[in-house]
């Protein structure tokens, strides 16, 4: 008679749920690192505006190009502020789904160690049973000697 466990496709049920959830938190640290990039990208393209700016300033070039380096730095500074905002709530919704993913997988766990102690026992009960035959076979060898 094989090992049952009465709970399996609950376990079942439990793990790929728990799995769920780990893709899931996979994706939004996923989207937490390219908010991060592009935050990083935009600083990068902040440093090298300021530059150009600089130079131009010394090299006495039109105000309608330092200008137009000024709408650049504005329009960085919208896309960082976005950037930040949405980084914000990805970092909220990471931390969410960090705490549902752990309760997932605390529940598969306990499903997990109580069909662990039960197939012990079953195991157990199993050896028990060989060891109890093997001495009925040998008590049994004996007497007709």
């Amino acid at each position: 008679m094989a090992f049952r466990f009465p709970l399996q496709t609950l376990l079942r049920l439990r793990e790929i749920a728990e799995q769920r959830e780990e893709r899931l938190l996979g994706q939004i640290l996923n989207q937490v690192a390219q908010s991060r990039q592009i935050l990083a990208e935009l600083a990068t393209q902040r440093t090298s505006v300021l530059l150009m700016r600089e130079q131009a300033i010394q090299q006495r070039t039109s105000s309608a190009e330092i200008n137009g380096y000024y709408d650049r730095l504005k329009t960085i500074d919208e896309l960082e502020r976005a950037g930040l905002e949405q980084l914000s709530k990805l970092v909220s919704l990471r931390d969410q789904q960090a705490k549902v993913y752990e309760a997932a997988h605390r529940q598969t766990e306990l499903l997990a160690g109580m069909r662990g102690d039960q197939k012990e026992i079953y195991l157990r009960e199993l050896d028990r049973q060989e060891q109890k035959m093997m001495d009925d076979n040998f008590s049994s060898r004996r007497s007709f000697r």
